[in-house]
């Protein structure tokens, strides 16, 4: 792919995603990945994480592989992206095993760009399968502290995806892991997870509009008032 400046990048985010301008944040790991880099990236709920990863995906020549342990957030954001004209599919325990195999082959032919998938999908013998043919331009790893035994979330059937990273991607294959949430410990085990060599990108997880307070009580019943 020819190198894109962030002007033309955004002449493109325009007219596909009816967006203006990128935060200079998410540039930053767009333009990386664009280059085949491996990132991680680590931003606060609500900075547009997503379009780091749907924008270069539009732009690759493959399927980019996101796996999401939220099947209402998946729903959603194919939803949103087939509305653009962004082909998008998910692969889940809550769509019809029909509906699942009419994706994966979607998928393999070429027909998608953005396929979800639920961690605990790996397992499944159509989806080895499928691996070993689909066409592949990046991986990315949603809600990433769910593959770390520190975080919060842990989820077993997330560990496997460093198979995929580790074994079948070539090292010049653009990765990105996002997350609003993670300790230094948990973000080390990421790094670990997918074999490091990965550039974190930690932006500032304070919102504006939080505030905590400390209010002393001396008994149960007083905190109940």
């Amino acid at each position: 792919m020819k190198e894109l400046s962030r002007p033309e990048a955004e002449a493109i985010l325009s007219e596909k995603f009816g967006i203006a301008h990128f935060y200079d944040e998410q540039w930053k790991v767009i333009d990386a990945l664009l280059h085949g880099q491996r990132i991680l990236m680590i931003e606060k709920t609500g900075f547009g994480k997503s379009l780091c990863f749907q924008f270069p995906a539009i732009l690759f020549d493959g399927v980019t592989i996101v796996f999401s342990p939220l099947i209402a957030l998946m729903r959603d954001q194919v939803t949103n992206l087939n509305k653009r004209g962004i082909s998008a599919g998910c692969i889940n325990s809550g769509e019809e095993p029909e509906t699942n195999s009419q994706t994966l082959a979607d998928a393999i032919h070429g027909k998608i760009k953005i396929l979800f998938i639920a961690p605990e999908r790996q397992g499944n013998q159509e989806w080895q399968t499928a691996l070993q043919t689909m066409k592949i331009s990046m991986i990315v790893v949603d809600e990433a502290h769910c593959i770390s035994q520190w975080g919060h979330d842990f989820r077993p059937d997330y560990r496997r995806i460093r198979n995929i990273v580790n074994a079948y991607l070539p090292t010049d294959m653009p990765v990105l892991a996002v997350t609003a949430t993670a300790t230094p410990r948990v973000q080390q085990d990421i790094e670990e997870q997918l074999g490091g060599r990965l550039t974190v990108v930690r932006g500032e997880l304070m919102r504006k509009n939080f505030r905590l307070f400390v209010i002393r009580t001396t008994s149960e019943e007083e905190k109940m008032v």
